[in-house]
């Protein structure tokens, strides 16, 4: 039996781990009912933003997971609920898409123009353009209004290879403005995973943090203080496994093909 079936508590990735886009990894997917079916505390937990969790409970139903809605943490919804336990409900812009906008209509924020605006939430925009950039440019021109995103990722693994994520978004604006966000949301930031923890009522120390990339989900597990598992079904591979490595200065502590190598 692998070591890492002793813990607890699961704290997984999605894109790249149990799927990639709308794709489903069978044997990754397999492996997280054998999980559930254990008994193991499981959540998941993504940077993805451009999804609400209604559209991955879809996305989950097609897989053949079954899960609450309680147990997916999506950077938009923890964004959202991140934005009203700070500030509370607020009048926001956004770059983002129907999910994101969705989840911060549902935690109750009013989305409008960016001149009315109190907060401008950077999420990443497969549609993005030059007015939505130029609004966003504007609102985090003014010292005073607050700017959140909702995830650092640079790259974003889709069905047919990697994609720009939000990482694009914040860097242009930091490039002309020379700001960043006063918060950001999604790992390997604390917000994201710290109301993953709440939720499972577990010690750092009995949970893993599974994901496919190292700036990002091993990162955020070491945070917590953690156990880390790289798979290499997503954005990180054989191939660039050392030079990531060696780029963020962190090692995870285990690293496995994909999920379901934990019950080889």
């Amino acid at each position: 039996m692998h070591p890492l079936l002793e813990k607890k508590g699961f704290i997984l990735d999605v894109d790249g781990v149990i799927g990639r886009g709308d794709k489903p990894i069978p044997q990754a997917v397999d492996a997280v009912n054998r999980l559930i079916e254990m008994g193991k505390k499981v959540v998941f937990v993504s940077n993805n933003s451009t999804r609400s969790r209604k559209i991955y409970m879809q996305r989950f139903k097609e897989f053949g997971v079954k899960i609450d809605e309680d147990q997916m943490f999506l950077t938009t919804y923890v964004t959202a609920n991140h934005i009203k336990r700070t500030y509370g409900e607020a009048k926001v812009f956004t770059t983002g898409e129907p999910g994101l906008v969705e989840e911060l209509e549902l935690a109750g924020h009013e989305i409008v123009d960016y001149t009315e605006a109190e907060i401008l939430v950077v999420g990443s925009n497969r549609g993005i353009n030059f007015e939505i950039l130029t609004k966003a440019l504007r609102m985090c021109l003014d010292r005073s209004k607050i700017y959140i995103a909702t995830n650092p990722d640079k790259v974003f693994p889709s069905e047919d290879g990697p994609v720009p994520g939000t990482g694009m978004l914040i860097g242009a604006l930091y490039w002309m403005t020379d700001r960043m966000p006063d918060c950001i949301c999604g790992k390997p930031e604390r917000v994201i995973m710290e109301q993953a923890l709440d939720y499972l009522e577990l010690r750092p120390e009995d949970v893993v943090v599974v994901g496919d990339q190292i700036d990002v989900d091993v990162l955020a597990g070491k945070k917590i203080g953690s156990e880390t598992l790289l798979v290499l079904s997503g954005v990180t591979t054989k191939e660039n496994l050392n030079r990531m490595v060696e780029k963020f200065n962190a090692k995870p502590d285990f690293i496995l093909e994909d999920l379901s190598e934990l019950f080889r």
